[in-house]
């Protein structure tokens, strides 16, 4: 499967604020991440705790955060969760359905679900 980044604005809980950045997509991830000193700089708070499973199959508690997040002409509240200074955005795939968004990873591109069943 193909790593790709692409990029995307992050947004404060009310839409003023955006911070362009850019993100790898991981399907394997659930929901988004993003460093949390930049939601905070956004105004965005957590509204919830969670135990996640990360990469290495480890497990930590993470604060989760719901805000606004544009790609590709699309625009969600999603929700973000608050990650460590040193880690890169991630891209989640509960945040690429959310905006109907399918991966081409061999392409290394994200296209439009545009016959969605409803």
């Amino acid at each position: 499967m193909g790593i790709f980044s692409v990029e995307v604005s992050v947004g404060g809980t009310a839409g003023e604020q955006w911070q362009e950045l850019s993100a790898t997509v991981d399907t394997g991830a659930f929901i988004s991440s993003v460093p949390g000193s930049i939601l905070t700089s956004l105004g965005v708070s957590p509204v919830m705790q969670d135990s996640v499973r990360l990469a290495d199959g480890s497990r930590k508690t993470v604060d989760i955060g719901y805000t606004w997040l544009k790609l590709n002409g699309r625009q969600v509240m999603t929700y973000i969760a608050f990650n460590e200074e040193s880690s890169s955005p991630l891209l989640g795939a509960l945040t690429l359905e959310e905006l109907w968004l399918g991966v081409d990873p061999r392409e290394g591109r994200l296209f439009p679900l545009t016959d969605m069943p409803l």
